[in-house]
């Protein structure tokens, strides 16, 4: 499948996981991708062009990685935002120093690191057009929110007879925060970028196997969920999405959840909002 064929990627956190699964996704299907990542193990990404070690919440190493990537590359057509951290947090019996050091933690890395990142690349991207994507997760986009989806195909879905809210649980206050807010800087970006043949999506998903998702379920002691989806599948709808071309969809929130079909989705409410209100500018 080279349905990607001569564009240029950049994906942060790609040294194993989802990241990996979307760089190895990205280059199966004929685009020259580069990745970063905080680990060093990054450097065996065989599927990376060019591969850097960078801190997405360092403003200085986000600008040597972009800027890096743009030349290494000759150029970046797509932006896959996708280096995050997991945690768990309490608001009820947290410690003070606990909630500081979680709140810097999360946002630098889920939320500060997509903006800088999206920042530095969007001037190499208008230049030709391209594609954003921000990696977000079914906490702030269920099947029950914002409308509520058929279920005739997911029997199975612990949702299937009553609306999801927007949350993951109790324990995921700055998580969830970081992410709802990655959705908002989404669709200002899109709406900014369209008329520059720039496309800006998010994109999340249910649980998948992922060592992330694997030791986040360690720590809590609980044995993975059926249902588990596999990242290797979640990267192909990811390919899917970009290669719908500058005539696709812009704004939207595609998203994949555990127990449902793991197959691109026709565009959600979000993206449907986004087409009406461009044909209303037009």
């Amino acid at each position: 499948m080279t349905v990607l064929a001569g564009r240029r990627a950049i994906v942060t956190g790609g040294a194993k996981g989802l990241g990996l699964a979307f760089t190895v996704a990205l280059a199966d299907a004929g685009a020259a991708v580069a990745v970063c990542d905080i680990d060093a193990a990054v450097a065996a990404v065989d599927a990376a062009a060019w591969t850097a070690v960078a801190d997405v919440s360092d403003p200085d190493a986000v600008r040597a990685f972009v800027d890096g990537a743009a030349e290494r590359l000759g150029g970046i057509d797509i932006v896959v935002n996708n280096a995050a951290v997991v945690r768990q947090t309490f608001p009820l019996t947290d410690s003070w120093e606990k909630t500081v050091d979680d709140y810097d933690a999360v946002m630098a890395a889920n939320f500060r690191g997509a903006y800088l990142v999206g920042r530095a690349a969007i001037p190499h991207l208008v230049e030709h057009g391209g594609d954003i994507v921000n990696i977000t997760t079914d906490h702030v986009h269920t099947c029950g929110y914002p409308e509520a989806v058929d279920h005739a195909d997911a029997p199975d879905c612990r949702w299937a007879e009553l609306r999801r809210p927007p949350l993951g649980n109790a324990t995921f206050d700055v998580y969830d925060a970081a992410k709802f807010a990655l959705g908002g800087l989404t669709h200002v970006w899109a709406r900014t970028l369209r008329e520059h043949g720039v496309r800006v999506n998010s994109f999340g998903m249910g649980a998948t196997e992922t060592p992330m998702m694997l030791a986040h379920l360690e720590r809590k002691g609980v044995p993975p969920p059926a249902g588990l989806m596999k990242a290797e599948r979640v990267a192909e709808v990811l390919v899917e999405l970009l290669a719908e071309g500058p005539d696709g969809r812009t704004g939207d929130s595609v998203q994949l959840w555990s127990n449902h079909p793991c197959v691109l989705p026709a565009p959600s409410l979000y993206g449907r909002l986004a087409e009406a209100e461009l044909k209303l500018a037009q």
